[in-house]
């Protein structure tokens, strides 16, 4: 990929974005939310106007196929530039779920999740058309041969021999996730600080999709699983995991059998680890001014494969 201008950063081309927002939103006044070298976030009155690079050139396209198709669990979008990864939001009201955890709205949110990732399993040419990066677990496979060995640099010597043994059991995983269960989408960064709790609806919003893909829907859990409700005790963190797992499984029982599921996800968590550190590594860190910003992510999610594997092993 080329590396990336950021666009905020050129006079005529944020006139251009400012002018554009104000075609729309009209007598607005616009307060600098977020200014990152990945995304340039400004808010008005109930409204928000965002601006991304390419890594997430598909987000305000995806966000308005989505909130038009799930109207209420993903926040309307107000407009999208039909050149620049530019679009207008409305904003969400309530409260992160990582805020104020609470068992039961994760619940909730993890079956209307569900249901989302069902119905789109029959889109996958179309969001593939809007530029979702396609990440099946065959272009996976392709990913780890390329950086496996690149990422590990950062790891300790022991762990780095730990995490390039388990090459051919991940490839292995890779080709096991390639049937059974429809590709569909993952949201790509799903956790507690991406749903919001909406008040009046009572309802899940789920925001923030720049980072969605085409690949197997388990691996969104990785992040959400170990992002609830977490416990100082490792087994009894362990068993809530569980339960919460159970609860988005239950949605796919007419999918597939119950042993295919359980098989799938404990494959998506492990795998997952890999599959993050690769959005890291080639996704994000390669395009970014400044490297160090990110450039430890990688080892990060390694190290978390091998730390959940001995926890899997400790508690059975």
């Amino acid at each position: 990929m080329e590396q990336l201008s950021v666009f905020w950063e050129n006079t005529d081309l944020k006139h251009e974005f400012d002018q554009w927002i104000d075609e729309y939103i009209s007598n607005e006044t616009w307060h600098l939310e977020k200014d990152t070298d990945l995304t340039y976030l400004v808010h008005g009155n109930g409204v928000y106007a965002k601006a991304v690079t390419s890594i997430s050139q598909s987000e305000g396209m995806l966000s308005q196929y989505l909130a038009h198709m799930f109207p209420g669990l993903v926040p309307d979008v107000v407009a999208v530039h039909p050149v620049h990864p530019w679009f207008i939001l409305r904003k969400v009201s309530g409260h992160p779920l990582r805020d104020v955890p609470d068992q039961e709205q994760y619940e909730v949110a993890l079956r209307e999740y569900a249901k989302l990732q069902q119905r789109m399993s029959g889109e996958t040419e179309q969001l593939l058309k809007m530029g979702v990066p396609d990440r099946r677990p065959s272009m996976l496979r392709e990913e780890i041969e390329s950086t496996f060995v690149e990422m590990s640099l950062n790891l300790e010597r022991v762990q780095r021999e730990e995490v390039l043994a388990l090459k051919p059991e991940l490839l292995s995983m890779c080709e096991e996730l390639e049937s059974g269960i429809p590709m569909s989408l993952d949201h790509g960064d799903l956790h507690g600080g991406n749903i919001f709790w909406e008040p009046e609806s009572n309802q899940p919003v789920i925001l923030d999709w720049g980072d969605a893909t085409i690949t197997h829907p388990f691996f969104s859990m990785r992040n959400i699983l170990f992002d609830l409700l977490p416990e100082e005790d490792d087994t009894l963190w362990i068993e809530k995991i569980h339960e919460l797992r159970k609860v988005y499984l239950k949605e796919w029982r007419h999918v597939a059998p119950t042993e295919i599921l359980e098989r799938h996800m404990k494959i998506a968590e492990e795998l997952g680890c890999v599959y993050r550190a690769i959005t890291w590594h080639t996704y994000v860190t390669a395009h970014r001014r400044d490297k160090k910003d990110s450039s430890d992510k990688p080892a990060q999610w390694l190290k978390l494969l091998l730390e959940y594997r001995k926890l899997q092993r400790d508690t059975h």
